[in-house]
């Protein structure tokens, strides 16, 4: 679905913001990109989108069988990949239902869509509600909403859920995975390694625009992982005997 191969970001003076990333992500899975702060990530993810243009880039990013720098048409871009940041602010004063309806004609969905993920994301106390007016966890929720009604066939969410309450955070991981199984393929960073090695099939990890590891969960989230990325503080990595799945212990 989605392949990167020796991706390379500079600035204008030469500066390399992200260096020789490559990785294949399939169609229905997730990949989580995790670093500290300034790693690169923010620029990954934007790079891959089509959404960035203040960097130089080399290397090759390719949708299915068609490269990214092919998709020149706006509306067929969309209809691919999205991109969505933590701090999207609507361009004009518009109520969640205004929002949610510009997702379902962006994305050719009918009626049906919107009343549907609005249920299965408890929003249905929201959608006559300006925009402005909702908490930042609110409209996290409510973009992420947009993105699931719009139903790009590839997601790439930037810090999009680092506001979110813990049962809404649960709940989103509960609506990737029906998502994931409906063939849509996400890309998601954050800083919550352990939300991220909950909802993710693989992790890839950066640290000052390098990457250090990617693979599925099992295979790259290990102690020397998290001592290359943070030296300075005892981490450890646990498995849950009921779920398999890892955690990080501080």
């Amino acid at each position: 679905m989605i392949a990167v191969r020796d991706f390379n970001a500079t600035v204008k003076d030469g500066l390399a913001l992200v260096s020789h990333v490559t990785f294949d992500l399939a169609q229905g899975k997730v990949l989580g990109v995790y670093g500290p702060n300034g790693a690169g990530k923010s620029t990954l993810l934007r790079a891959i989108s089509g959404v960035a243009r203040t960097h130089a880039f080399s290397g090759e990013v390719t949708l299915g069988l068609k490269p990214l720098a092919s998709l020149k048409n706006p509306q067929e871009r969309v209809h691919q990949i999205l991109y969505l940041s933590s701090d999207f602010h609507a361009p004009f004063n518009l109520s969640v239902r205004e929002l949610f309806q510009m997702g379902a004609d962006t994305g050719g969905k009918p009626q049906g869509r919107i009343i549907e993920i609005v249920e299965a994301c408890k929003l249905s106390d929201f959608v006559s509600r300006d925009f402005s007016t909702l908490s930042d966890g609110e409209k996290q929720l409510v973009m992420f909403a947009r993105v699931l009604i719009q139903g790009p066939l590839i997601a790439v969410l930037d810090e999009s859920f680092s506001k979110l309450d813990l049962d809404k955070l649960i709940l989103v991981t509960r609506l990737i995975r029906k998502a994931t199984s409906e063939g849509m393929t996400f890309v998601i960073a954050a800083h919550d390694l352990n939300f991220l090695s909950e909802v993710a099939d693989d992790l890839l990890f950066l640290k000052n625009g390098k990457m250090l590891a990617h693979g599925p969960v099992m295979t790259v989230l290990t102690g020397t992982m998290l001592e290359a990325l943070y030296p300075d503080i005892a981490l450890q990595v646990v498995r849950s005997p009921e779920t398999g799945k890892f955690k990080v212990l501080y």
